[in-house]
């Protein structure tokens, strides 16, 4: 795989050309919106080329079905999880976070050094989900360990 650097510049490079756009015209609430989408949107492609981490719940799912989920990620589920039932890939820090990092960033270069340590992703059960859900971690999470931890999710070390 591609190193970090090289695979996520361009992206870091676009959310910056997005950020300053954002900063420097006159724009509607509509156009606002839209690039504050599309940074998020950047930011949730950028998972796929981070390693997933897995909960112990999904990964003894997991290894009941013959899966590493640490070598799956979002576009792969379809053929191990028809119809995205059991499994859920989660954002450990909240996309919603790390976009208001980089909008605050001053230059692509910490950009890119908050997208390569910041992006975490986590394959949970749906149930697991439900629960961080229910107990309003949804897409606020102060503290993510604090949050997992008071939903019962453990994480386990990666395989690979």
């Amino acid at each position: 795989m591609a190193k970090a650097n090289n695979i996520l510049k361009p992206f870091a490079c676009s959310i910056r050309a997005k950020a300053c756009a954002l900063r420097e015209n006159e724009l509607t609430k509509s156009q606002q919106a839209r690039l504050l989408e599309s940074i998020s949107d950047d930011i949730k492609k950028c998972t796929n080329f981070v390693v997933p981490e897995v909960s112990r719940a999904a990964r003894k799912e997991a290894l009941n079905l013959g899966i590493d989920l640490c070598l799956k990620g979002w576009h792969d589920q379809p053929r191990f999880d028809r119809g995205r039932k059991k499994f859920h890939l989660e954002h450990y820090i909240p996309v919603s976070d790390i976009r208001r990092e980089c909008l605050a960033a001053k230059t692509e270069l910490k950009i890119l050094k908050t997208l390569k340590n910041r992006l975490r992703v986590v394959w949970i059960l749906k149930s697991e989900d439900a629960k961080l859900t229910q107990l309003g971690f949804r897409s606020k999470r102060r503290d993510p360990k604090t949050a997992y931890r008071n939903a019962g999710i453990e994480l386990v070390r990666k395989t690979r």
